[in-house]
């Protein structure tokens, strides 16, 4: 009856470790941030949207309302998740992020 146990234990432990990796993003937080191109023909003018996004569709959201709100006429945006500065120093740093999608 103890072995049992111990296997059963054994058992759960190991399930546990296999299954945080896939689902580390839901369990730990994805953390989207948005970018608008005014003009999406010079993508060295953008507008941050915000930074803290739950979700890529708030992201999404967000980013068309900017362009809807701004009247843009040739924009385009971009979400990226959980982004960082390649230069943590400077603020005009490009961001590095685990995927990007529009």
């Amino acid at each position: 009856m103890v072995q049992l146990f111990k296997m059963k234990k054994t058992f759960l432990v190991l399930l546990a470790i296999l299954l945080i990796p896939t689902s580390s993003n839901s369990f730990f937080g994805e953390k989207w941030q948005g970018w608008v191109y005014p003009d999406k023909s010079n993508l060295t003018k953008f507008v941050s949207v915000g930074k803290d996004f739950k979700s890529l569709s708030d992201c999404r959201a967000a980013c068309v309302n900017k362009i809807k709100s701004s009247n843009y006429q040739n924009a385009d945006y971009e979400c990226g998740l959980n982004c960082k500065p390649m230069n943590p120093n400077d603020p005009n740093s490009v961001m590095i992020c685990k995927k990007t999608e529009r």
